[in-house]
């Protein structure tokens, strides 16, 4: 079939297993090429690519790709601050939610929470291209021109490891819910008791991610930063720079003994991988691995020396086959 010829061709370079069907294999390819930030669009807007899913016909030339690259998260205005979005088109609805979280955080005084507002999935994706993605998605799923399980899938896209939590007044959407990885739904009118256990769930996720960290010493301080917002660490000499999904670089003080022994702290966690002599790289981060050079979000590369290639391949490619985030640490 066609879309398989198209679709295979360009995940050939990966190491695929064996499928029963064709179809397991377009499923397999349609998967591999968003966890590398992309997504398939018609070649016209004919949707083709939902004709061929229900009546399995396809022309060869009729999909495109397009590049959708990740993002890095807003800067924290805290050690661990929650950076909330709220998307709701319904005014009423919306700030019913926007007081819930104002009463969470009275609550929760100690926990430091960063709440932003959007009325559109347009808005909110605009948002998230521009300055970066959010830590929790509180979304509506019933809005024009983009629905939330519609929002929900451009956000997955984008953004890994945001947990979106759907607020609703219809439950049919529940099950398409889970398949952009959804951490709650919750009917409309939203009871607090239930809004607040949602969130609570939320805050304690976020910090064991966030509590992963390594420790950076600097000439003036002791840095503990998430491993979750490094991309890559460099050895320059005997100094060690890490960059971070901020665009800032930490400079590390000099480090004795080897390189490898300096970053046994990252490599201890099951997303970062040594690469070469000189770097550590976060496999999250990674978005394409060519023979030459692993390129990172935020338009960065990492060499990839020439006996290493299969190896980087292979181990990037089992990161997200195996769940990607959800064994990343």
């Amino acid at each position: 079939m066609g879309i398989i010829a198209d679709l295979a061709a360009f995940c050939s370079d990966l190491v695929t297993p064996c499928f029963v069907d064709s179809f397991q294999l377009l499923c397999y390819t349609i998967d591999v090429i968003a966890k590398q930030g992309l997504r398939l669009f018609p070649a016209s807007e004919t949707g083709v690519l939902q004709t061929f899913i229900h009546a399995e016909k396809y022309t060869p030339g009729m999909l495109r790709l397009k590049k959708i690259p990740r993002v890095h998260k807003i800067k924290r205005e805290g050690d661990y601050a929650l950076q909330i979005a709220l998307c709701d088109d319904e005014i009423t609805s919306h700030e019913r939610t926007m007081d819930l979280i104002r009463q969470y955080k009275q609550i929760h005084s100690e926990r430091t929470l960063s709440l932003s507002s959007f009325t559109s999935g347009k808005e909110l994706i605009n948002h998230v291209d521009e300055h970066g993605g959010f830590d929790l998605y509180i979304l509506d799923c019933i809005m024009p021109g983009m629905n939330g399980i519609e929002l929900g899938a451009a956000l997955r896209m984008r953004d890994d490891m945001g947990f979106l939590i759907y607020l609703t007044t219809s439950p049919d959407f529940a099950l398409d819910s889970y398949r952009v990885d959804a951490f709650d739904y919750l009917l409309k009118p939203v009871r607090s008791e239930l809004f607040f256990q949602s969130l609570d769930k939320a805050y304690r996720s976020f910090s064991q991610i966030m509590q992963k960290t390594v420790a950076i010493k600097t000439t003036d301080s002791i840095r503990m930063i998430p491993i979750a917002d490094i991309r890559y660490a460099e050895r320059i000499d005997k100094h060690i720079d890490y960059h971070l999904t901020d665009n800032t670089v930490i400079h590390s003080t000099s480090f004795n003994g080897s390189f490898q022994n300096a970053v046994a702290g990252l490599l201890a966690h099951k997303r970062m991988l040594l690469v070469g002599s000189s770097f550590v790289v976060n496999l999250f981060h990674v978005t394409e691995v060519t023979r030459s050079d692993l390129l990172l979000t935020g338009n960065l590369h990492v060499p990839v020396p020439r006996r290493m290639y299969d190896t980087v391949k292979r181990e990037w490619a089992d990161f997200w086959l195996n769940g990607g985030r959800y064994h990343a640490f």
